[in-house]
């Protein structure tokens, strides 16, 4: 199992929190994921065998949030 953390400054609120831990975990590979209001981070631990770190900042940009890694 690997970690990245992405900053998504467009997080705002525990309602975009919510639709990005839900989008990510049913993606398969995604072990856990955390966001950081606060900080405006998201983190992701993943197996890297079935998914690597574009993919999950494909899938965060693709529900609209704009992800600098």
């Amino acid at each position: 199992m690997e970690t990245t953390t992405f900053n998504v400054p467009s997080i705002t609120c525990s309602i975009c929190s919510n639709k990005i831990q839900q989008s990510l975990k049913g993606v398969k590979g995604v072990n856990t994921v955390s966001v950081d209001l606060k900080t405006k981070t998201v983190n992701v631990d993943y197996e890297p065998h079935d998914i690597n770190p574009e993919e999950i900042r494909k899938n965060v940009s693709s529900i609209g949030y704009e992800v600098i890694q």
